[in-house]
């Protein structure tokens, strides 16, 4: 006699159930939480996130700030020297655009 596909699906069927009736004994006197419980804990988790929240929105400020401050003030204090490098950095992407095949032809795939 051949065992088919079918008949290990049952065998591995049968072994899930009792499995899953072992499991709901285990667990069978477990007290379920109190509406008030799950109301309390809801409200819990919504104060903890809001409060995350506003601890990184004032982290993203703040480095925000470090990094345009540090900008300004190079600006500043070196005015030939950032646009320089402003210039260099845009003929630098300019030239790789104008001189890399697969950039080039990476927009002509689509059409």
């Amino acid at each position: 006699m051949v065992k088919g596909p079918e008949h290990e699906d049952e065998i591995w069927i049968e072994g899930f159930t009792k499995e899953l009736e072992r499991v709901d004994q285990l667990f069978e006197d477990a007290p379920s939480p109190s509406l008030e419980g799950l109301h309390t804990l809801a409200v819990h988790t919504l104060e903890r996130k809001r409060r995350r929240m506003k601890y990184e929105l004032l982290l993203f400020l703040l480095i925000s700030l470090f990094i345009v401050g540090g900008g300004l003030m190079a600006a500043l204090a070196a005015p030939k020297i950032l646009l320089f490098i402003h210039g260099f950095g845009m003929v630098a992407g300019i030239s790789v655009l104008v001189f890399s095949k697969s950039l080039r032809s990476a927009g002509k795939k689509g059409i």
